[in-house]
């Protein structure tokens, strides 16, 4: 018992992470069709810049805002400079430029940090054991900074003006144009948010996993599984699918073979898209007008 529960914290708190990544998902594809496969790479990123700002005396709080902030910021400058410029985006050229860029940062982090991976400062708190299992501060961490941001995400969107003007983007863009709303700012803030979300993942899970010029590409893929399995347009699905892809990966793990644990996001993919296509909350994609 101690040793599935064991697997079931560490799953869940891998499953936070893919969570905050596939909320940034949802975030930019339901404003604006856009798959950001750069997103991996944000989150990647915000963990090197918090390590390298500790690392030459900054302190760890002040380390993570600027992590996330340098996050956003390239978020932005992806969504102005590779986005805003195509007049007729669709879904798969927007999964072709970001392909591009996802390249161009691998290659730059490359280039900046190098190979080796590495982690960031443990949050404070201290490690325990209950009950035979070993918990982490860290995991405590991720799983509260991840439950108040999916509160916060949610809260913004259904319940501030801003919010609802990216979900009116989301279900009929013509009208949102006719009543004076922007497309583009929307489609700026919707890479905010999502740079935001990617920040905050990289700075939590680094102590843990590391980081590393490279590790972007298997966190995006799954945090992208992860929104997929909630249809690409429901913040809870994305939070339920992310939660559920991180236990079975941690049980596979546990139970059948570790060399299995990063095949397990494909065959669920897989099995869900022929069994429930809308996803598991049988979500239904945006109808763009």
């Amino acid at each position: 018992m101690s040793d599935l529960l064991q697997l079931l914290l560490a799953g869940a708190s891998m499953g936070a992470v893919y969570a905050l990544i596939a909320m940034g998902f949802v975030a930019i594809y339901t404003v604006s069709e856009v798959i950001n496969l750069a997103q991996g790479e944000l989150v990647a990123l915000a963990g090197l810049v918090a390590i390298s700002a500790t690392g030459s005396g900054m302190p760890l709080p002040v380390a993570i805002v600027l992590a996330v902030v340098t996050v956003v910021i390239v978020g932005a400058l992806l969504q102005r400079l590779v986005i805003a410029p195509v007049k007729r985006m669709t879904t798969l050229l927007s999964i072709i430029l970001t392909l591009g860029v996802s390249t161009a940062l691998k290659a730059a982090m490359l280039l900046v940090w190098g190979p080796e991976a590495r982690g960031l400062t443990p949050f404070p708190g201290s490690d325990f054991t209950v009950f035979g299992v070993a918990v982490r501060a860290q995991y405590l961490w991720i799983l509260a900074v991840t439950a108040v941001a999916a509160v916060a995400v949610s809260w913004f969107y259904e319940r501030t003006l801003a919010g609802k003007a990216l979900r009116a983007c989301a279900e009929q863009a013509t009208a949102a144009r006719l009543v004076g709303i922007s497309i583009s700012r929307a489609s700026l803030v919707s890479f905010g948010i999502a740079g935001l979300l990617a920040g905050v993942a990289g700075v939590l899970a680094s102590p843990v996993y590391f980081s590393a010029w490279d590790s972007g590409l298997t966190l995006g893929l799954k945090g992208f599984v992860a929104a997929t399995l909630g249809g690409l347009t429901s913040i809870r699905g994305a939070i339920a699918g992310a939660l559920l892809l991180g236990i079975l990966e941690s049980l596979v793990a546990g139970y059948v073979d570790s060399g299995l644990r990063d095949a397990v996001a494909f065959i669920v993919l897989i099995v869900v898209l022929v069994v429930r296509p809308g996803g598991i909350l049988r979500q239904r994609a945006v109808a763009r007008v």
